[in-house]
């Protein structure tokens, strides 16, 4: 007695859709700021430099709290030394 198969995609998996299952994001979806994750949005992050614990403008955001496409943080410290 042979048996065959018939594969029909999976219903209620617990697998994450994969990228090519999901629609792309819209043009303001893209267009639109994102927060940024090294200060989580707050513009602000804790430096050690120094040696003392201080609160300074994110160098990521320069204190924006928004993600600066092709933004290079460490620029300023180069330029400045």
């Amino acid at each position: 007695m042979v048996v065959k198969a018939i594969m029909e995609p999976a219903r209620g998996t617990l697998t994450a859709p994969m990228a090519a299952d999901q629609s792309p994001p819209s043009q303001a979806a893209r267009d639109e700021p994102r927060p940024c994750t090294a200060c989580r949005g707050t513009g602000r992050v804790i430096s050690g430099l120094g040696g003392t614990p201080s609160e300074v403008p994110c160098p990521w955001c320069e204190g924006t709290g928004r993600f600066i496409p092709g933004h290079d943080a460490q620029a300023a410290r180069r330029e400045a030394g």
